[in-house]
This record gives C-alpha cells, structure tokens and sequence, in this order.
C-alpha cells in the first residue's frame, strides 16, 4: 500500500516500477526474517519467555 502512496506523492517522473525496484532490498530482508523467524520461533520469544515466565 505504501508503494502506492509513494507514487502519488512523488514527481511525474517516478515510476510505480523505481518505486518497487527501491522496495526489493529492504522486502527480501522482511522475508529472510519472517524464514528465520519461522524456521526458529525460540529466536523471537525469548523475550517474552524471560519477561513474563514460560
């Protein structure tokens, strides 16, 4: 949705394409998380775990 917004606020000469080609970097870093997240859920509840008790 962001992308979208983007392209409504940036000059005429920005495509929806630069737009998402700037994206790309910063989704697969998301992804590679939400993988590592999933693939090792011990990982993101830590901090939970420790702050209110398994």
């Amino acid at each position: 949705m962001s992308a979208f917004y983007l392209k409504g606020v940036s000059p005429p000469h920005v495509t929806l394409n630069q737009i998402f080609a700037g994206m790309m970097p910063y989704m697969v870093i998301v992804i590679i998380c939400m993988v590592i997240m999933y693939l090792w859920p011990g990982m993101t509840l830590w901090l939970p775990n420790y702050l209110y008790g398994a």
